[in-house]
């Protein structure tokens, strides 16, 4: 409806007359009300009862009660009591993108001023209590006793009281006298003046440091940085980190992303270490990260990706950051990858690699700069000639072809090589080795008596192009190996025949519940000929009566090696056993069963070479995996040898043991892994709901959440215990004569868990225990309490080489999120 200025008159006969002037009002106002619409034409007034709602195009207007008064243009609203006098449905005013609300609310509609009663207005995670406000013409809102706080509660838990303020939208709130109040108690913590920026555009500024009051380096300050955001697709960050001793750090992030395009973030750091008196020495210490991933929107024929995890001085156990979450990392991985795809072609893709592998252990470097990949899918040549699924059709309609290729260049070097006084960029060069491998396989598949049996021949062709070999000799009865910048190639080829099936068997047993097992049987025979195209080189050495024959393979230390080959004939055999109980079950099912699987996998597995001179059948393998329930999961894997062996040292014969020992052989390696995880119906959904929110939302950071999402602390859940237990036996098949020597033996433990003894407090360890040794190798306890809008975390780590604590109270707003106190280790006097 369309409001305009009324008045009122009387003629001869006494009737009323209504005479419509021109409007005041520049827009139309739209209303409605639940409960009942007054209209006041002498008063000019419009009075909306319950869910009362007004629009003009231009604001919003929302109340249990609203009236709207002609003659004064303005428009009043309040909230409305219920049944049992509460308050209920206050005023909400919406204009543009900001929401207000409060218990009274008069505006308006000409001027665009407005009286505010106990106003609330909520931006992001900022929430600004107002007792008593004003909205001007140029929508600033001059205000009395506000409080500002990121709690979302009606009595949040902390907020800053302001005295008098000027709120301008999308710019700042400027106030005079604030001070900190905590439960609705005020502390002397305060600002005579505050500026809080709320500029729709990220502002630059100063990151509150960490405190560091003990560690090996001294006292430091930690981390202390200042923010750039230089637009909306790039913002950088620096720090800077200095202790008393001398040591101090800098280091840089920043995160870039372009929409339906790519976004990344790169990590540079700088750390210099100083030992003080008596050494006085200098370690530096650079580190680079950079994370990148590109939007298969932008092109869908394109990917480039990029993860680095680079450090020049190759040890993770230095850090200026007392806790150093790498501490036990010992290797650093670094890729960056380019692929294309083909859309004419989409059998064809390539791609290239550029890869660096660091081992703290090892202290050396492997360096792949590039690796180049050409792959083709299966393609089926001669489908379109010989069409056809029966007979002798279908080896020919489902013959594929698949073809691969593959060229490096590689170096393994020495991490002193590329850091420190002993730097030599040269001798990495010198390291670098070259080769190109690539094979071709040919393969078809037949069904054989109606179905029951598949039959999959194949046929692999390959060759090994390196381009450094090595040569033996021998000088003063000593062999020499050079390695040789000389062309060579080496090939393979295998011919391939797989015959499988599978049998299903049932057993039926006598019950009310009526189970019934079944059992699939699944074998699998193979037949492989594998000729020995490449010859071995010949090498004799010695004088005399002491004359010896050496046989080995130029290629043995090339990039794409080739061992002391021979060929080979071998009859493959696996049988795969999967076992299932079937009962009746009186809840809810789909057929009115319940399954439970007894055996998930249980598999025998070896093979027989009849062109070795002996020992021709292998090791027999047997793996066995089980879950009867979802809380228990059972693995274990091992290794069964035919032969027989020596009874005093060990070492196994070329006899079988049935004829030699009088058994049918020994067990030379099992292992067996259990994991239980116990918990309630509940939390095993809070778990499976965690997995889901880190799959959707996954970064670097979630990376070990995701694999063992279990261990992630979650409130929801009010207890949880996993047990990881490892047990492994093997046999040592060195000359012994001491019976302790046979076997080795570990056995270890991992228990993690966590408990909330209330709504806010959750207890979680994660111990790991040597059994054999009856010994804790590391141990770390975290107390946490949330405290809705602040976290506090005690983090204690009494066993293990990385012995700290930390306590930390933080706050959990984004806004907020560098407003905390870390105290790293205990002070000196405690």
């Amino acid at each position: 409806m369309s409001f305009a200025n009324v008045s009122y008159a009387q003629d001869s006969e006494q009737r009323d007359t209504l005479v419509i002037e021109k409007s005041d009002l520049d827009s139309p106002i739209f209303y409605s009300a639940r409960d009942s619409i007054y209209t006041d034409l002498r008063k000019k007034q419009v009075h909306l009862y319950g869910d009362a709602k007004i629009d003009n195009g231009e604001i919003k207007m929302s109340a249990g009660y609203i009236m709207i008064d002609l003659n004064k243009n303005e428009v009043l609203a309040k909230y409305a009591y219920d049944r049992d006098s509460n308050k209920v449905e206050f005023p909400l005013f919406s204009d543009g993108s900001d929401q207000i609300k409060a218990s009274t609310i008069r505006y308006n509609l000409n001027t665009e001023k407005g009286f505010i009663e106990e106003v609330a207005i909520v931006q992001d995670e900022m929430y600004l209590y107002m007792e008593i406000a004003k909205r001007h013409a140029n929508e600033e809102i001059h205000f009395k006793k506000g409080r500002f706080t990121t709690c979302d509660l009606e009595e949040p838990h902390y907020h800053f009281q302001l005295s008098k303020a000027v709120l301008i939208p999308n710019k700042r709130i400027v106030s005079g006298p604030m001070n900190l109040w905590i439960g609705g108690v005020p502390t002397p913590l305060g600002l005579p003046f505050i500026v809080l920026p709320q500029a729709e555009e990220k502002s630059k500024g100063l990151i509150f440091p960490q405190f560091v009051p003990v560690s090996q380096y001294g006292f430091g300050i930690q981390d202390l940085g200042y923010y750039i955001p230089v637009n909306d697709n790039l913002q950088t960050t620096f720090y800077g980190s200095l202790y008393n001793r001398g040591s101090w750090g800098l280091k840089n992030v920043t995160d870039y992303s372009k929409r339906y395009g790519f976004r990344g973030s790169l990590q540079t750091g700088f750390q210099q270490f100083k030992s003080g008196f008596p050494t006085n020495t200098n370690e530096n210490k650079f580190s680079l990260r950079w994370d990148h991933r590109k939007d298969a929107k932008s092109s869908p024929f394109w990917g480039f990706s990029a993860n680095v995890n680079y450090i020049s001085d190759n040890n993770s156990q230095n850090n200026l950051d007392p806790i150093n979450p790498q501490y036990f990392n010992n290797s650093f991985n670094s890729d960056i990858n380019l692929s294309r795809r083909f859309p004419n072609i989409p059998i064809l893709s390539a791609g290239m690699k550029i890869r660096l592998r660091q081992n703290s252990i090892s202290e050396n470097v492997s360096l792949t700069s590039p690796v180049v990949n050409v792959n083709v899918t299966r393609f089926y040549p001669l489908k379109k000639l010989v069409n056809g699924s029966k007979g002798w059709r279908q080896l020919f309609s489902r013959f594929g072809v698949t073809y691969n290729f593959e060229g490096q260049n590689q170096a393994i070097f020495a991490d002193s090589l590329i850091s420190g006084e002993t730097r030599d960029l040269q001798a990495v060069n010198d390291n670098f080795m070259n080769g190109i491998k690539q094979s071709v396989s040919m393969q078809t598949t037949a069904s054989l008596f109606k179905n029951t049996w598949k039959l999959t021949p194949s046929m692999t062709y390959g060759n090994k192009m390196n381009f450094q070999q090595i040569d033996r000799y021998e000088v003063n009865d000593s062999v020499i190996t050079d390695m040789l910048p000389t062309f060579g190639i080496a090939q393979d080829l295998s011919f391939n025949a797989q015959l499988t099936t599978v049998v299903y068997s049932y057993y039926r047993f006598i019950g009310k519940k009526k189970p019934l097992v079944r059992h699939v049987l699944t074998p699998s025979f193979s037949f492989r000929e594998i000729p020995n195209l490449n010859l071995n080189d010949t090498l004799i050495f010695g004088t005399g009566t002491e004359i010896d024959t050496l046989l080995y393979s130029p290629f043995e230390q090339s990039l794409y090696s080739v061992g002391n080959t021979r060929g080979q004939r071998l009859i493959t055999f696996g049988f795969n056993n999967t076992l299932e109980l079937k009962r009746k079950s009186d809840k809810d099912t789909v057929d009115g069963f319940k399954r439970t699987r007894l055996i998930d996998a249980f598999s025998i597995t070896g093979n027989y070479d009849f062109l070795k001179d002996s020992n021709n059948l292998s090791n027999i393998f047997l793996n066995l995996r089980i879950s009867p329930v979802k809380w228990l999961n059972f693995v274990s894997t091992s290794s069964f040898s035919p032969y027989g062996w020596n009874t005093e040292t060990g070492a196994t014969t070329q006899y079988f043991a049935l004829d030699s020992n009088g058994r049918i052989g020994r067990f030379l390696s099992t292992n067996f892994t259990t994991t239980i995880t116990l918990t309630s119906k509940e939390g095993r959904e809070e778990i499976q709901k965690t997995q889901n929110r880190i799959e959707e939302n996954w970064t670097a950071d979630y990376a070990y959440f995701a694999l063992h999402p279990e261990h992630a602390i979650n409130f929801d859940i009010p207890w949880k215990v996993t047990l990881s237990h490892i047990y492994s036996v093997n046999v040592n098949q060195n000359i012994s004569t001491n019976f302790s020597d046979r076997f080795n033996q570990l056995q270890t433990l991992m228990v993690t868990g966590d408990v909330s003894f209330t709504k806010r407090w959750k207890l979680s360890t994660t111990t790991n225990l040597d059994l054999a040794s009856a010994r804790i190798t590391n141990s770390r306890f975290t107390l946490s309490r949330d405290m809705h809008c602040w976290a506090l975390d005690f983090h204690w780590t009494p066993i293990g080489g990385n012995k700290s604590f930390l306590f930390s109270i933080r706050s959990t707003s984004m806004l907020f999120k560098d407003a905390k106190i870390d105290i790293r280790k205990p002070p000196s006097f405690l």
